[in-house]
């Protein structure tokens, strides 16, 4: 008898004054105890819908609406929750996808651990205390961690800790959600090598949910993919890699890419070896393979919310060609940024630590029209750099120069002047637009406030910059709220937003780190495209060196604060010569049959 058995599972969130809208359907398969599996798939594919479901953690709006989920021979699809604690004592758990949402940030990490032996009832008080240090230290962390908040520590610290509470209850299943989402490829790749030793050696089956098919097919032995709330193929990794059956496996398969290679080609992106070459024509995307007339599910991230009533548009995933970006009239970029020996050093008077020193001496050009990555891991100073550039942060010490503007010595009344000429693209979309503005109050307000428009002039460039990142028709996004995108749609319009003061320079923040694959393509051509033809330096901050190796000319690798490397991007990744940057290349998913884990 298999461990988990589901079959015809379906799942449909009921919202109150709309339509159910089907997020899972008519799933089935068998978990055997032991098994590594991979659940992959783009937002919205139901992946994360399905795992609340294994782990009976699914609540209103959504509802197990057909199918059964055998655990160990026990239907738990109709439990009520009292009958599901008790089974989640030994039986299963899950590792949510953000460290920090699922720790209460107001009680200590010991507490966490006390507050789910009380609740079980499974260790006795005078062991509690052995019991948590045991189980901290199975995730390799220190039991000086028991003392600490959450705020108190890293990303990868706060998802181990996470791990570690899952196996307090000695579960036979764990289901991980997006375990290393918000982490860098070094911490990422420490975090996924503790669960893979830590699943060996507990011999629990694990379920890995990620939208990152390359890590799961370098880790687990099996791999079934999701599309539209069907799993489209279920096969051994080895199997999907040397012979994907599905085209929206094969669509997934093909935005990966070596940095190291002599010529790097993505879908909707020009290949990249030594300069640019024509654009790579992308695999075709696959049709929804059965025909729904109800909207797109909106996945959610811990606890189902409640869907909208208004309708999700979904992006198209991949573009076959940059949009097109009409020629920028005016001025091009003809200021360099000159960073001279810049340091940065955070003052942490509180309990006697330390003063940290974010950057370390710290020099380069971004020249005019030319494209930069800043890479390394968190930490490492990439985005105080950012700050320092945009006014935001003074430096300790050193210089920063945007033509005849000091930046490090700016005053309050130069700052207008220098945010019309250098512009942030941020990080996460989600929090980057104002929920209760249109995206044309969004675009219009930075119109405004650096140019001389008014009225019907501002609202035509406003509309100009919609059609300019590739979102038309250019009336209906104008109309639409934040909600009412996808992921992509929403980081074109912060591009967009970027590109209303007509600035020289752009420094885009992680800009495609929260976005699907096949729809960071888009968006990097389009940043790319940009820069072509509009002449705009960008200085392109990430811990993604594929997409750095696929939109710039030159590099800088930092490490806790300082240059360790730098030059043309195609020489520095096919040719590292400091260990800090072979650790990042090597710590990058490389899926081959050889690198596959043994079944």
């Amino acid at each position: 008898m298999s461990l988990v058995s589901v079959q015809g599972m379906s799942v449909v969130y009921e919202p109150k004054g709309a339509l159910p809208v089907p997020a899972v359907r008519n799933v089935s398969f068998d978990l055997e105890q032991g098994d590594f599996v991979g659940l992959v798939g783009e937002s919205g594919s139901g992946k994360s819908t399905l795992g609340f479901a294994l782990t009976g953690l699914s609540k209103p709006p959504a509802r197990v609406s057909a199918g059964s989920i055998f655990f160990d021979g026990v239907d738990i699809a109709g439990m009520t929750p009292s009958q599901l604690r008790v089974q989640r004592h030994g039986g299963f758990a899950m590792v949510l996808q953000s460290g920090m949402n699922a720790l209460n940030p107001v009680r200590s990490i010991r507490d966490h651990f006390f507050d789910i032996f009380a609740a079980h009832g499974h260790v006795s008080k005078r062991d509690r205390e052995a019991r948590a240090v045991e189980l901290v230290g199975k995730v390799e962390l220190p039991a000086s961690v028991l003392d600490r908040f959450s705020g108190e520590l890293s990303g990868g610290m706060r998802q181990r800790v996470s791990i570690a509470l899952a196996l307090s209850l000695e579960p036979r299943l764990m289901v991980f959600d997006e375990p290393t989402t918000a982490l860098d490829v070094l911490v990422q790749h420490a975090v996924m090598d503790t669960i893979r030793e830590l699943q060996r050696s507990e011999k629990f089956t694990a379920v890995l949910i990620s939208h990152d098919l390359g890590m799961v097919l370098e880790v687990t032995e099996r791999v079934m993919v999701m599309h539209d709330g069907l799993i489209v193929e279920d096969a051994l990794a080895a199997e999907i890699l040397a012979a994907p059956q599905h085209p929206y496996t094969r669509m997934l398969l093909s935005h990966y890419g070596d940095p190291r290679a002599a010529v790097v080609e993505v879908p909707g992106l020009a290949a990249r070896g030594g300069r640019r070459a024509a654009v790579v024509e992308p695999v075709e995307t696959p049709s929804v393979v059965e025909p729904v007339e109800t909207p797109a599910v909106v996945e959610p991230v811990e606890t189902p919310a409640v869907v909208e009533p208004v309708e999700t548009p979904v992006e198209t995933p991949v573009e076959t060609h940059p949009p097109a970006v009409r020629k920028r009239e005016g001025r091009a970029a003809r200021e360099a940024i000159v960073v001279t020996n810049v340091s940065k050093i955070y003052q942490r008077p509180s309990r006697g630590e330390q003063p940290v020193c974010a950057v370390n001496n710290v020099s380069f050009t971004l020249e005019p029209g030319a494209s930069m990555a800043l890479v390394g891991a968190s930490g490492s100073g990439k985005s105080t750099i950012a700050k320092l550039i945009t006014g935001v942060e003074r430096p300790t010490s050193g210089s920063i120069t945007f033509g005849d503007l000091q930046i490090d010595t700016i005053k309050r009344r130069q700052l207008k002047r220098l945010h019309t000429e250098v512009q942030m693209v941020f990080q996460d979309p989600y929090a980057a637009l104002n929920p209760l503005h249109t995206v044309e109050y969004i675009l219009t307000r930075p119109i405004l406030n650096f140019s001389k428009l008014r009225g019907r002039a501002a609202r035509h460039r406003m509309l100009e910059l919609l059609e300019t990142v590739g979102l038309t028709p250019v009336e209906q996004f104008a109309a639409r709220l934040p909600h009412q995108l996808s992921g992509g749609q929403r980081q074109r319009v912060v591009i967009a937003r970027a590109l209303a003061s007509d600035p020289q320079v752009i420094i885009a923040d992680e800009p495609v780190s929260m976005l699907d694959v096949s729809l960071r393509a888009g968006v990097l051509a389009l940043l790319d495209s940009l820069r072509e033809t509009w002449g705009v330096s960008m200085l392109y901050i990430t811990h993604d060196l594929l997409s750095a190796r696929l939109v710039t000319d030159q590099i800088m690798v930092l490490n806790s604060g300082a240059v360790v490397e730098e030059g043309a991007t195609a020489d520095v990744l096919q040719n590292p010569q400091d260990e800090y940057t072979i650790r990042l290349l090597e710590a990058i998913p490389h899926p081959t049959v050889g690198g596959l884990v043994d079944s």
